[in-house]
C-alpha cells in the first residue's frame, strides 16, 4: 500500500495538504485507515477530535469492503484526506453496486435497537459535521466526512 503526500497553496486561503491511497479489500484495512487518518489529522486537531475522525473514518471503509466490495480481494477502496485552514475532509470510495442511504432504518428504532448490525452509519454522522453520499460517478459508493478544525489555524509544520 502506497501512500501519497500532496502539499500546495489554494489561491489565498492557505495551505492545503493531502494524502492518499488505495486500500485492499480486508478487514484489516480499516485499521489501517484509522491510524493513517489519526495520524493526519493529529497535525492540527486535539485527542478527542482524532479519535471521532478515526471512528468515522474505520466505520466508514469497513462499511465500504464488508457491504460496499463485499471482501472481493480484486476491489479497493480509495481513501483520500485533505487538511485545509477550514478543517479535514475525508472521502472513501468503494467500487461496489452502490446502495440507496435512506433505505436503511433508524437503529435508534425499538425493533432495531437489538440488531447486530446496522449502526455504523448512524456512528458516523455523529462522529462528523458532515457526512455526504452518493452514487460514484464510475461505480460504487463514495462518501465524504467533513470536521470543521477551526479552533486554531493549521500548524506550519514540515513533512
Amino acid at each position: 500500500m502506497a501512500v501519497r503526500f500532496e502539499h500546495q497553496w489554494n489561491e489565498g486561503k492557505g495551505r492545503i495538504r493531502r494524502i492518499s491511497t488505495s486500500l485492499d479489500s480486508r478487514v484489516q484495512s480499516a485499521d489501517v485507515a484509522e491510524s493513517m487518518v489519526m495520524e493526519f489529522c493529529a497535525r492540527v486537531a486535539g485527542e478527542l477530535i482524532c479519535e471521532q475522525v478515526g471512528l468515522a473514518v474505520r466505520e466508514s471503509v469497513a462499511n465500504a469492503i464488508v457491504h460496499g466490495n463485499r471482501l472481493d480481494l480484486t476491489k479497493k477502496v480509495q481513501l483520500t484526506a485533505e487538511l485545509n485552514d477550514t478543517g479535514l475532509i475525508v472521502c472513501i470510495r468503494d467500487e461496489g453496486d452502490g446502495f440507496d442511504p435512506d433505505s436503511l432504518p433508524d437503529p435508534l428504532l425499538p425493533d432495531q435497537l437489538l440488531n447486530e448490525s446496522g449502526r455504523g452509519l448512524f456512528i458516523v454522522k455523529s462522529c462528523m459535521d458532515d457526512v455526504i453520499m452518493r452514487r460514484s460517478e464510475s461505480r460504487g459508493m463514495e462518501i465524504t466526512l467533513i470536521k470543521r478544525i477551526t479552533a486554531a489555524p493549521l500548524k506550519r509544520t514540515r513533512w
